[in-house]
């Protein structure tokens, strides 16, 4: 009963999503009913409606609460003034890699986002245009250092997005190695002036 107790000491809403993940381990995200989470979060099913409509708005809720943590986490690397834009943007991109790596390794985050995207592409959408702005936030101190090509950052932004799509590729993702590094060394390289 420790887990219970933690969990009524969160505030209502992360709470919720405390007890849904927590009954979702215990009873996989399929078999896990609005009333084990209640139960879980030590509250009525009513009440829990109040917060969340359904199971849907739950899994919703909890698979961005996860992609917003590892954007906190990307941001940083974003903001690390002490490293060059390229070197910004390639540890930026492997770090995505690796948040991704670490959702599919575990099979409960996995099937909450998976549930999640199914229901409704928003959460991952909402998600992407975030990266695409720390992206675009890197290209343009590059840009102003006079280190990366001109034109618009958020074009650039969606071209780097779409070189390491292959990034997001789990087949790459479970199999880290020389290929990743590439992948992010291309997309920071191409963006680099070069002496003509």
């Amino acid at each position: 009963m420790a887990e219970r107790d933690d969990i009524a000491a969160l505030p209502n809403s992360d709470r919720l999503l405390e007890a849904a993940l927590a009954s979702f381990r215990r009873l996989g995200s399929q078999k896990a009913r609005i009333e084990d989470i209640a139960a879980t979060a030590g509250m009525a099913r009513t009440a829990l409606y109040r917060f969340y409509p359904s199971k849907r708005a739950i899994l919703a809720a909890l698979a961005a609460r996860m992609l917003q943590v590892d954007e906190a986490r990307l941001a940083e690397l974003a903001r690390d003034r002490d490293r060059s834009p390229a070197a910004r943007l390639k540890s930026l991109l492997l770090a995505e890699a690796e948040c991704l790596r670490l959702l599919l390794a575990d099979r409960v985050l996995a099937e909450v986002v998976t549930a999640a995207l199914q229901d409704s592409a928003d959460v991952w959408e909402q998600h992407r245009r975030a990266l695409r702005a720390l992206y675009a936030g890197v290209i343009r101190d590059g840009q102003r250092a006079g280190r990366f090509r001109s034109g618009s950052s958020e074009a650039l932004a969606q071209t780097v997005e779409d070189m390491s799509r292959p990034l997001h590729d789990p087949r790459i993702l479970l199999e880290p190695g020389p290929r990743e590094t590439a992948l992010a060394g291309a997309a920071a390289d191409w963006l680099e002036k070069r002496p003509r």
